[in-house]
């Protein structure tokens, strides 16, 4: 039976307006999801289905970023649906900003500027732009448009400073939160996820003494470890060791503080953290623009508990290659209901065949160790054999190298483990390559100093874990060695868009060289995940090369001597 439902839509949720049961149940079962490990709870036992819903029965709300998805389903069920919502506040900014030197006049860039658009039509959205498609700029863009109190969060420190350095490179007040720093501002501020949550905990003096009783657990668990250890080392026997043990029981006893000194420091810590986390919500409540980069990192309940003190933050925008991607139901959802739907999608192939991403080759090298490598290895020691001390690929990797650095072209050596880019490192430096080697300790200055080399042709190649993955300025490089393995879609598509930048000079081509070890049946998985993510997009599977071939070198050499 057709009805007429009242939705009224605000900034945080969204409510139905006195629902019959059949509009609920729609509702219900439209942002419903199977919870993770359901199986595990005694899902399908007649009891319960395993399944939760974003929609409430009780108060008949829901997060405004699913009004959209929302009235689709009740149209679509014959319903007629009357929105009730504030209209957007005016954008303050000029209708075309330039926000950097290569203003907005190329046609092959027109969907940053319409996902602005977009966004300034529809008030919050996910803008789906492949890797390489200039996220970034479409922030910036947003910013000088809209010209509001704006929040853009991350979750990576890396991120945070490489934005705030580009926002400010656009002519903006930057105030930082993160990585050690709470300096917000009126204009644009660069946020981490994890320093914000952390500043909105809950507490109080129970919980502040709980926190207090762990923390002295665990540092005389760590120092009972260490000393065994010490003991260990000295090959002191067992009664010099239990003696050691209680002479540091009597110093930790006599060290401890007594129960009122405790209740008096979890007072203060409690009294600090209320105070601190009353002023981070007064400053989430001026925020009008939320900027969410990597979005599709939203997991848990993190975004949501700082999107639902935004109150004031009607236009939202998330920016990601790969929104949906989670394995769990309830994180993908909750970054629409964050969010919103889709505003706007940019394939890799669309940029492809704009020029906007070099077109690339993709190799599969498979290398075999029958020494140590069997198919049943466990997982942890196949990897060991087949990526971090696999002799057989290691030459390969620097054969083709060598290829590429004889031709001027730079080369990105991505790996998993600091171990194996180590072993890299020597070897590569062994065979006449200048290397760099980029691992996650390694700070912000570090990383640029690093990719300003290899942008200056100082260094043949730059070997990078998985701190290369997002967030950092790479310049364009000739080949992308995919020399670490794994399956994840997410990840891999971010380290082969770290070589698909346009080449100014030469055919704008690049190479990617994946290398899996075999015969290990979880190496050999892996290897097959990887493969059909390439073979399932288009603008990558056209150039997977057949097997046993090699690069075609010779389209490089080309235009090298033609140089």
């Amino acid at each position: 039976m057709t009805e007429l439902v009242r939705m009224g839509v605000g900034v945080v949720n969204a409510r139905i307006e006195s629902p019959s049961k059949a509009v609920k149940a729609l509702v219900h079962k439209t942002l419903s999801y199977v919870v993770e490990g359901a199986e595990f709870s005694g899902a399908g036992n007649g009891q319960w289905d395993g399944r939760s819903s974003f929609f409430s029965n009780l108060k008949h709300t829901f997060p405004a970023g699913f009004a959209h998805m929302v009235h689709a389903e009740l149209k679509r069920a014959g319903h007629k649906v009357h929105i009730v919502k504030h209209p957007l506040p005016e954008p303050l900014g000029p209708e075309n900003p330039i926000v950097d030197e290569f203003g907005n006049d190329d046609p092959r860039y027109d969907y940053q500027m319409r996902t602005v658009n977009q966004l300034i039509r529809h008030g919050r959205g996910i803008a789906q732009v492949a890797t390489g498609g200039g996220k970034s700029k479409i922030a910036k863009l947003a910013v000088a448009r809209i010209r509001r109190p704006t929040l853009f969060l991350t979750t990576r420190g890396v991120l945070m400073h490489q934005m705030a350095d580009g926002f400010r490179d656009a002519g903006f007040t930057v105030g930082l939160i993160g990585d050690g720093e709470w300096s917000p501002v009126r204009g644009v501020n660069c946020a981490m996820v994890q320093t914000l949550v952390a500043r909105l905990e809950e507490t109080d003096v129970a919980k502040e003494l709980l926190k207090a009783v762990e923390r002295r657990a665990a540092a005389e668990e760590r120092a009972k470890n260490a000393l065994k250890a010490k003991m260990k080392r000295e090959k002191a026997k067992n009664a010099e060791i239990y003696r050691a043990l209680d002479a540091l029981g009597a110093q930790q006893e006599a060290a401890r503080p007594s129960d009122e000194q405790m209740a008096k420091e979890a007072q203060s810590r409690a009294v600090t953290q209320m105070a601190t986390r009353a002023r981070t919500i007064k400053f989430l409540e001026l925020i009008e623009l939320v900027i969410g980069e990597e979005a599709h990192e939203v997991g848990g309940t993190s975004y949501n508990e700082i999107m639902r003190h935004c109150t004031k933050a009607r236009y939202r925008l998330a920016l990601t290659a790969t929104p949906f991607m989670r394995a769990d139901a309830a994180d993908n959802m909750r970054l629409m209901g964050a969010f919103g739907p889709i505003l706007i999608q940019v394939t890799e192939k669309e940029l492809i065949d704009k020029g906007i991403l070099a077109k690339p080759f993709f190799r599969f090298v498979e290398t075999r160790d029958t020494k140590k490598l069997f198919k049943t290895t466990d997982f942890q020691r196949a990897y060991k054999a087949g990526y971090v001390e696999n002799e057989v690929m290691h030459a390969e990797i620097i054969r083709e190298a060598k290829i590429a650095a004889s031709l001027g072209q730079p080369v990105m050596t991505l790996i998993q483990r600091t171990a194996h880019g180590e072993i890299l490192a020597t070897k590569m430096a062994a065979a006449g390559l200048r290397v760099e080697f980029l691992k996650g300790e390694d700070n912000q200055k570090a990383r640029k100093r690093a990719l300003a080399q290899l942008k200056a042709g100082a260094i043949d190649v730059l070997i990078g874990t998985t701190i290369l993955d997002v967030g950092v300025d790479v310049p364009a490089v000739g080949i992308v060695q995919l020399a670490g393995g794994g399956k994840a879609e997410v990840a891999l598509r971010q380290r082969i868009g770290r070589g698909l930048r346009a080449k100014k000079g030469g055919p704008n081509i690049c190479f990617v060289s994946d290398y899996s070890a075999h015969p290990n049946a979880h190496l050999a998985g892996h290897a097959r995940e990887r493969r059909s993510i390439i073979e399932s997009t288009p603008g990558f599977v056209e150039g997977i090369l057949k097997p046993g071939s090699q690069h075609p070198w010779h389209m490089l050499s080309a235009s090298k001597l033609a140089a």
